[in-house]
């Protein structure tokens, strides 16, 4: 365990931040064994309930499962802001470890715990409380400096562009680390719930709302169609082993990295806590006696998260995709959520359905010591510039 004393002369006072505790000096550590990972469990959702980007992808649960089923030969590196008596005031979750089936494979990469690899989270940040980050954030970022050594790269991935340690985070990265700065920029899409479904399909067109309700009406009088949940009717175990068949449907082609191994023992020991807590909600659609369509997500303070969903594809004449979509918009309102945030890529269905956007970044710094990073920077340099050659070359040769 590495720690270093922080003083309060370090630190960056904003206005809304006045307000703030009185701490003294802090010491940053860096915890890397699971002794110390699992001391963390009394503390790590007292301070997510506080962030101001909290997501379900930062919560205990979600961390420590993927790090018991998904996290191959990833290690912790996790950065812990204590005070003088030893609680953790903000933490900086986050991990070494090479990323698979990437260009970037032979590269040893500090991440955010379960920011790659099966069952990624999708929305990952510093879990500092809300306000406090001008004060908090840059001692915390002190992580970056002292495991430099120990890494060729930074990949940041599904950071809320919103997020309040933004800039602190890019501050550090540019402080110590080449080529740093934002990576990709990826949209995500959710729905601004209203007061009633009523007023939600009064958004959309009479078009899209004549075929929905053709094909409800459809699924409900010659499919003797219900909608209920997980539990309900069905077992959550039965639903979660139907679920892993219809959602396999869409991948015809591939398999989805949802249904792999690890990934699939990940889910079911997730859902198994956060079923029964609302933590996680699946509504489902049965029809002729059978599940046909099902959506998995999570609740957080007031916003729905849609993770998968499956569907039958022999009944596809009604749309059983849309019509579980339709059912969880509705049971979203129903009990007064605020989002229903379809999370990133931009999918032409998640335009139709969605009224708002905001973005996920991706960022990056290279060691400037690690002769495997200079090696990668060098080589995507030429790969960038080589298309751009020969584009003009082609453009010469037709003049």
């Amino acid at each position: 365990m590495t720690s270093l004393m922080l003083g309060s002369n370090l630190r960056r006072t904003a206005p809304h931040a006045a307000a703030a505790p009185r701490r003294g000096v802090l010491t940053l550590e860096i915890v890397r064994d699971e002794a110390g990972f699992l001391a963390l469990q009394p503390f790590w959702d007292v301070l997510v309930e506080k962030m101001a980007t909290r997501s379900p992808f930062v919560r205990w649960d979600w961390m420590s499962l993927w790090w018991e089923e998904c996290r191959k030969e990833a290690r912790l590196a996790i950065g812990v802001l204590r005070d003088a008596a030893g609680v953790p005031q903000a933490i900086a979750p986050l991990m070494l470890a090479s990323e698979p089936d990437s260009v970037r494979k032979h590269l040893v990469t500090l991440a955010f715990l379960a920011g790659f690899g099966e069952a990624h989270g999708e929305r990952l940040d510093l879990i500092v409380p809300a306000g406090q980050e001008d004060e908090l954030t840059p001692q915390l970022c002190g992580v970056f400096k002292l495991l430099m050594p120990e890494c060729d790269n930074v990949r940041l991935n599904h950071l809320p562009e919103e997020s309040p340690n933004r800039p602190h985070l890019l501050a550090a990265l540019q402080e110590s680390f080449s080529h740093a700065g934002v990576l990709n920029r990826q949209i995500g899409r959710y729905i601004n719930l209203p007061a009633s479904w009523e007023e939600y399909e009064a958004r959309h067109s009479s078009k899209w709302r004549n075929l929905l309700r053709r094909c409800r009406r459809a699924f409900t009088a010659e499919h003797a169609g219900t909608a209920s949940h997980a539990g309900e009717r069905m077992t959550v175990d039965d639903t979660m082993k139907e679920f892993r068949v219809l959602h396999a449907m869409q991948w015809a082609e591939g398999v989805s990295s949802f249904t792999t191994e690890a990934s699939w023992r990940f889910h079911q020991r997730l859902a198994a806590r956060w079923l029964p807590q609302q933590r996680a909600w699946m509504p489902i659609l049965e029809a002729d006696g059978k599940l046909v369509a099902a959506l998995y997500g999570f609740v957080e303070r007031e916003e729905f998260f849609q993770y998968q969903s499956g569907w039958e594809r022999a009944l596809a004449k009604i749309s059983p995709g849309k019509l579980v979509i339709r059912w969880t918009v509705d049971c979203c309102i129903q009990r007064g959520l605020r989002v229903f945030d379809m999370l990133p890529s931009d999918y032409e269905y998640k335009r139709q359905w969605c009224d708002g956007e905001r973005w996920l970044l991706d960022l990056e710094g290279f060691n400037p010591t690690s002769w495997r990073s200079r090696a990668f920077t060098a080589l995507r340099t030429v790969r960038r510039w080589l298309p751009r050659r020969s584009s003009s070359a082609a453009a010469l040769t037709a003049e």
